[in-house]
């Protein structure tokens, strides 16, 4: 993925363009991190998440690779950064959840490894985590 960026992006999304888009990425739930996936510095791949310390995981509130971009690996590696952001935290261990919010995207989660608790609630344990992040993570970290 040569040529490929990711960065913080939740304090400037508003300056970002992101037409070609499907969700709304201005509206933000409290506390959510948004990270861009940059592909010669066009944005092309956006992930949201928060971190639930009740809970102890971190819940991805949306992840979206534009439509002529996916198949490059960007929402794994998207996905990957939020699993090690969930590692880093006390007491997460890695785990993260999502509610998958569109048709087709099953096969994708399980060859993550994700454990599906109905048929768009998905979990990421410490286990798939770790095989996530030790093959797309680009920096090991956010």
């Amino acid at each position: 993925m040569k040529d490929v960026t990711f960065d913080v992006v939740t304090e400037k999304i508003l300056s970002l363009d992101t037409n070609g888009f499907i969700f709304n990425w201005h509206q933000l739930v409290p506390n959510e991190i948004l990270v861009g996936a940059f592909l010669n510095s066009n944005l092309v791949g956006l992930i949201g998440f928060v971190r639930d310390y009740q809970s102890l995981f971190n819940r991805v509130i949306l992840i979206e690779i534009q439509k002529e971009n996916r198949g490059l690996g960007l929402g794994a590696a998207l996905l990957s950064l939020v699993m090690q952001d969930s590692f880093l935290q006390d007491g997460f261990e890695g785990y993260v959840e999502l509610i998958s919010k569109s048709d087709g995207t099953e096969a994708f989660y399980k060859h993550l490894g994700g454990n599906f608790l109905s048929s768009q609630n998905i979990v990421f344990n410490t286990q798939a985590r770790k095989l996530v992040v030790e093959k797309y993570c680009p920096w090991r970290g956010i």
